[in-house]
């Protein structure tokens, strides 16, 4: 059993982006750098409070606070952060400050600047709020509040397709979330809690335990943008502004990812998930999203547009890893939740680079773009050939921990998967590649001179581009977190 600590750092955590993004909006009518200064602080606090959390939690503690007693609320609300929430919680807090960073200069030629910069914050505190919640409770309040802020970062830019893409994405989430709220209450009155437990909390009562698996997987497919519930992913995205694209895809959509990670491990248990035959079900819902997702992008000349779909069938490869009901598996399905983190992000980044700079979303008007950005098309690139699974990139070593995993179940069926992974990475490349070959062999010289992006943008591309590299290599940089997260979900 691990040692509980209490502690305020998982309060500080979320609700320093809550209470001080309130004072963004404030703040920035009266001066847009103290605004900006503050936006940037803000983020960089949270990240420090969970990397300060890390070494404790990673060597065996668990951090828990009350913020709403049971005596006050029908459940508590109460955060609880162990191996596996700290470690996504790491890598999704950096990737807010570089985005937060990087839209200084994007955001600043647009309206409603304080109002975004106040939801960023916001939307911040509600998604460390999902990954530090002890219940399915406290999970669900943060989850439905992440829905309305992320929502106003979608319309940012208040256009009719904005608008369109943003009624949409809130429909959908609002009817997941009802789903959600009924699987909810069938746990609460099957299991008579809602806390997560390391092996589950429910026993096999019949078909309804059926029910409650697919309520729950398809509140957490639908924010995760899975396959049939994936529409809104693809459109919602690539209409919010770059730096919201790139926490929507990078951070957000893992949201989901991790929601059925706690259903499968915390709440049914792993060996119940086995018993009724779920997992199999999950492994083809993953596989099809994975080949899907990867076949829209290929169709797609709206380079933002196809890095959504591109999204959808990397969300597939976390739902099969999770489906193993191994170690690996399961590692690989964390270890992508990090990785994808840093090159989804890294590509929308670069994606928005492009776009401040010449205004061009189409893809086969990148011709030469290497000549005129270099700086930002070298990032795209080593994001791109991440995606691929070329060695020595993180990308690979998530693919190759999924195929271990694979093996290491032994059943056929899963196994096969493996194949599903290198027609996926094959698929990756013939919509990445030709990318990549006309921004730097296409379109004749460029007479223009050198005009990248600033280096407020610059400076996290390369950051995250570094990280694609610096991961591939020393893998034990992520396994170090991840394997123990891994084991402290399967137990004994």
């Amino acid at each position: 059993m691990n040692e509980v600590v209490i502690s305020y750092l998982p309060v500080v955590a979320v609700l320093s982006p809550i209470l001080l993004g309130i004072l963004v909006y404030y703040v920035g009518g009266k001066s847009e750098k103290a605004r900006d200064i503050l936006s940037i602080a803000i983020c960089v606090a949270s990240f420090l409070a969970v990397a300060a959390m890390a070494p404790a939690v990673l060597g065996g503690k668990v951090i828990e606070f009350v913020l709403v007693p049971g005596e006050i609320a029908p459940i508590e609300i109460a955060f609880r952060v162990d191996k596996l929430s700290v470690s996504i919680a790491m890598i999704c807090s950096l990737d807010w400050v570089l985005a937060t960073v990087f839209s200084i200069k994007y955001i600043g030629r647009q309206h409603a600047r304080n109002r975004f910069y106040t939801f960023m914050s916001l939307t911040l505190g509600m998604v460390l709020g999902v990954l530090f919640a002890k219940n399915l409770f406290s999970l669900f309040i943060f989850f439905e509040l992440m829905l309305l802020t992320s929502y106003v970062l979608v319309i940012h830019e208040e256009t009719l397709q904005a608008m369109k893409a943003g009624r949409l994405y809130l429909f959908l989430g609002l009817g997941a979330g009802l789903i959600l709220f009924l699987a909810i209450v069938m746990t609460y009155m099957t299991a008579g809690t809602l806390n997560f437990s390391q092996g589950g909390i429910l026993e096999y009562q019949g078909p309804i335990t059926y029910l409650i698996f697919i309520a729950f997987l398809i509140g957490a497919a639908t924010k995760a943008g899975i396959f049939p519930v994936h529409i809104w992913l693809p459109v919602a995205h690539p209409i919010a502004p770059s730096p919201a694209s790139a926490i929507l895809s990078g951070v957000l959509v893992k949201e989901g990812c991790y929601l059925m990670i706690r259903v499968i491990y915390d709440v049914f248990g792993a060996d119940l998930v086995a018993t009724m035959g779920l997992h199999i079900a999950l492994a083809v819902l993953a596989g099809f999203t994975m080949i899907f997702g990867s076949a829209l992008a290929i169709k797609q000349t709206d380079l933002k547009v196809m890095l959504g779909y591109s999204t959808v069938a990397q969300m597939g490869y976390i739902f099969l890893g999770m489906s193993f009901l191994t170690s690996g598996g399961l590692q690989g399905a964390i270890v992508h939740i990090a990785h994808h983190s840093m090159m989804k992000t890294a590509l929308f980044l670069a994606a928005g680079a492009i776009i401040y700079k010449t205004g061009i979303r189409e893809i086969d008007k990148l011709a030469g773009m290497a000549k005129r950005m270099p700086i930002t098309m070298r990032t795209f690139s080593i994001a791109a050939a991440s995606m691929i699974g070329i060695p020595l990139l993180c990308g690979f070593i998530s693919k190759w921990t999924l195929a271990i995993g694979a093996l290491e179940t032994g059943e056929p069926v899963f196994m096969a998967s493996i194949l599903l992974l290198v027609v996926s990475g094959i698929m990756n490349a013939i919509y990445f590649v030709p990318i990549i070959v006309r921004a730097y062999f296409g379109g004749g010289k460029y007479e223009g001179g050198y005009d990248d992006a600033p280096p407020s943008m610059l400076v996290p591309l390369v950051i995250l581009a570094v990280g694609c590299i610096v991961f591939g290599i020393f893998t034990n940089l992520s396994f170090s977190a991840i394997i123990p997260a891994a084991r402290a979900l399967l137990g004994p």
